[in-house]
Parts: structure tokens; C-alpha cells; sequence
């Protein structure tokens, strides 16, 4: 039998986090490490209970969840209640039982990268701060990812937070830019990108599963969309970024060399590409069919 795919999440739940934390969870064939926590879409110790919740709810308490930055490299976070709710979820879970891993995020996704060279996947779906400082901290670590997905940015698209920035990289732009300046293997999935998956309140809502954790998902999904009646659409960021590292055929790729505004004005978190070669992975036209596809096996969905 082949070896499982070894999954590292960071992230800040997050409605979006969410369902592509309980796709890692329902999907066979992956091994999810654990999951670090981040500031982002609702501040830290909200995104940690968050993320404990959330594999509690999932039968999965085991998985460890270490936290990370509460602010970004410069400045403080944001947060995004208009999008998540001032809890982050569209879904109220029991409170955790479990804490978090007594060392901290930096420490964790080091120890975890290092025991096994070459075969996780990194995949970032909120800032980047616990990724940058990762590479102060320990700047071998990162090498031995298998790869580094990261959801974030937009590229010759508007953005969601700036007319230029994405929420993510708009967050913390300087970590961002060390990231993406690394030299490392790192795909970005932009705005552009995840615009093309996307579902309507109705489709949303005409959905069910008989997969504990399709419920669960769809619990949350339709529950966003229960939170605001004017809400008409979803789009799978977080879920396309874990998509694409589970299965990268769902996307074409150019190579790119993206600059990150780092100018405390209009361009503060702006995605650029600089025209030059470059070694960052970004995805093209998806194949959105595939992506539903996926999504549906994974979870049992049904009513497509």
C-alpha cells in the first residue's frame, strides 16, 4: 500500500478552514500531523479553540494543535467578523476538551519536518507569521517539506479586503514576503484561482451526506449561509489551497516571481508578479469539476 500523504495545517478558523480541515480528516489516504494556529480571520486564542473544536467534533481529538502568533510582524491582525462571525464559525461546537501542545507553533512544525525529510506537505491557509518565523528560527526546517501550499494573494485579480490586497497576505505582508523570497517550493493559490470554485445558496443548501463528517461540513456551510440572508455565494479558498495539495493535477501551473507590498499605503499587501523568472507555483484554470469531484467522495456529499 502506498504511504499516506503527511498533512501539516496551519491555519485561523475560519469558516473556509474549516472545511478543508474536515476534508484532511475525511480523506483515507492522508495523515494529518497536527494543525498550528494563527491570528487572522479572529484572534488567536479564538482560532485555537477553533481548531480544537473542530477535530474534537470530528472524533480526531488525538491530533495535536499548537499555537502561534497572536500578532503579526508588524502591527496587530485584522480579523474578518463580517465574513466568520465574531466566533469564527458559522457552527457553535462544544468547548474543547483537549489544550494545545505545550510548545508553540514554530517548535512544533519544526520537530514535525524533521523527523520525517521530504514527506510532509505544509499547507498555510491563514497569515504567514508562524511560517516566517519558522524561518528565522529554525531555517533548515523548512527545507524538508515535501511542499508549501499556501492560500493567499491576488494576482492580476481584485482583491477581497483592498481593491488590490487579499485578506491573508494583506494581514501580515512582510512575513509573506519572506516566505515567498525563501527559494523554497511554494505554491500559491490566489483569489483568481479560487474564484473559479465557488456554490450558490441554493446548491448549498439542497446538499446532504450520510459521512459524520459531511455533515459536519455541511452544517457549517449551510449554516454561513443561514447567518445572512443576502449571502448568494461561497468560494473554496482554504478547501482549493488543500485540494491542490492532496491532488495538484486539479490545476494548471505557470511559474512566477511575486513581489508583496510592504508600503503602509493603497499597495500594503498588494500581489505582484515582477515579470521575471521565478520559482513559485501558481495556479492557472482549475478544473472545477475535479475539485467537486474530490470534495464530494471525500465528505459523501450528495445533491450535486
Amino acid at each position: 500500500m502506498a504511504e499516506p500523504t503527511k498533512l501539516l495545517i496551519d491555519t485561523d478558523p475560519g469558516v473556509d478552514d474549516a472545511v478543508a480541515i474536515f476534508m484532511a480528516l475525511a480523506a483515507p489516504d492522508v495523515e494529518l500531523l497536527g494543525l498550528t494556529t494563527v491570528g487572522g480571520n479572529v484572534p488567536l486564542a479564538r482560532s485555537t479553540r477553533n481548531a480544537l473544536a473542530l477535530l474534537q467534533a470530528a472524533g480526531q481529538s488525538d491530533i495535536p494543535v499548537a499555537k502561534g502568533a497572536s500578532r503579526p510582524l508588524r502591527g496587530r491582525f485584522r480579523y474578518a467578523p463580517q465574513f466568520h462571525g465574531p466566533g469564527g464559525l458559522s457552527l457553535r461546537l462544544p468547548e474543547p476538551t483537549a489544550g494545545p501542545f505545550e510548545k508553540g507553533a514554530v517548535w512544533f512544525l519544526a520537530d514535525q519536518l524533521n523527523r520525517q525529510p521530504g514527506k510532509a506537505i505544509l499547507v498555510a491557509l491563514g497569515p504567514l507569521t508562524n511560517v516566517a518565523r519558522l524561518l528565522w528560527e529554525y531555517p533548515a526546517a523548512l527545507e524538508q517539506a515535501k511542499n508549501i501550499v499556501v492560500m493567499g494573494g491576488a494576482v492580476n485579480t481584485p482583491g477581497n479586503v483592498t481593491p488590490k490586497a487579499e485578506f491573508n497576505f494583506y494581514s501580515d505582508p512582510p512575513a509573506t514576503e519572506i516566505v515567498l523570497s525563501s527559494g523554497l517550493p511554494v505554491t500559491v493559490v490566489d483569489l483568481a484561482a479560487c474564484r473559479q470554485v465557488g456554490i450558490s445558496r441554493e446548491q448549498a443548501l439542497s446538499l446532504h451526506s450520510a459521512h459524520p463528517i459531511g455533515r459536519l461540513t455541511l452544517e457549517m456551510l449551510q449554516g454561513w449561509f443561514g447567518k445572512d440572508m443576502g449571502r448568494q455565494w461561497f468560494e473554496f479558498y482554504d478547501p482549493l489551497a488543500l485540494a491542490i495539495a492532496l491532488e495538484p493535477a486539479i490545476a494548471t501551473f505557470a511559474k512566477a516571481d511575486l513581489d508583496v507590498g510592504l508600503e503602509e499605503n493603497e499597495s500594503w499587501g498588494e500581489t505582484s508578479e515582477t515579470g521575471g523568472p521565478g520559482e513559485i507555483s501558481l495556479p492557472q484554470q482549475v478544473d472545477s469539476s475535479r475539485f467537486f469531484g474530490l470534495l464530494e467522495g471525500l465528505l459523501e456529499l450528495e445533491g450535486f
